[in-house]
């Protein structure tokens, strides 16, 4: 079952605070958080977990390009202006 360690909390690095592992299963739009394998394998054996329980989404994660810290604040940027209304 997808939500059998849902309620297992560890602190987040990328938020600084504790989290739930539903949050890493689905913090990124409902995709996996490009962090679960390396923030969780010490708690239990999520890569297999995952292979048995979302094959598709491990194998979507695994092929994703890594992320880049400039794009990500850029990225970042242009969501907040589109927010706010700004032309620039």
């Amino acid at each position: 079952m997808i939500e059998e360690h849902d309620s297992r909390t560890i602190r987040c690095r990328k938020l600084g605070h504790p989290v739930e592992f539903a949050y890493c299963r689905t913090e990124a739009g409902g995709r996996l958080c490009s962090k679960i394998l390396d923030c969780w394998w010490e708690v239990f054996d999520v890569r297999a977990f995952l292979e048995k329980e979302a094959p598709e989404a491990l194998s979507e994660l695994l092929s994703r390009r890594p992320e880049n810290k400039i794009e990500t604040i850029l990225d970042l940027i242009d969501k907040a202006k589109k927010r706010r209304g700004s032309p620039e």
